[in-house]
């Protein structure tokens, strides 16, 4: 029953993710945060298990031909990156915190360099705002997270 619970909680995510990504509902000027990017990072400083994620990218995938048809190169992109977090996640601190920092600026900065290598170089003002972007919310999306889930366990139950 758990994991059924989690499998939903992350499709209501997955979905609510490209709700606020086609909408630019959470835009600041014309910089977008780069949502899909973020939960999938996000999966795998959280998971443990090669197969969820699997799970995850191919759900990602998917709704990527409903929501966002045009953007299959990006998303598929986003995919490759994630399995590269997933092996290269070893190699870090050991802090979710701090992993998920270096994920996202790595992750933001690989994914301009395959999907629009001359964006990087033409308007690095534009980059640096989203990588900024993306890692304030991201952060703050963890710390909501991880708070969450210690008040779970912290909780006194009567």
């Amino acid at each position: 029953m758990k994991e059924l619970i989690k499998i939903l909680v992350w499709i209501f995510l997955i979905i609510l993710v490209f709700i606020l990504q086609t909408s630019h509902f959470l835009s600041l000027g014309k910089i977008n945060p780069n949502l899909i990017l973020l939960i999938i990072l996000g999966s795998v400083v959280s998971g443990k298990k090669i197969p969820e994620f699997l799970v995850l990218v191919f759900m990602i995938i998917l709704l990527s031909a409903v929501f966002l048809p045009y953007w299959s190169k990006e998303v598929l992109v986003l995919g490759s990156l994630g399995f590269l977090a997933l092996f290269f996640k070893k190699k870090l601190t050991g802090n979710v915190f701090f992993d998920f920092l270096i994920l996202i600026g790595l992750g933001t900065l690989g994914f301009y360099l395959t999907v629009n290598f001359r964006y990087l170089f033409a308007n690095p003002p534009a980059i640096i705002a989203e990588l900024i972007y993306n890692l304030t919310f991201g952060l703050i999306t963890l710390f909501m997270v991880k708070s969450f889930y210690r008040d779970e366990k912290t909780r006194i139950k009567s």
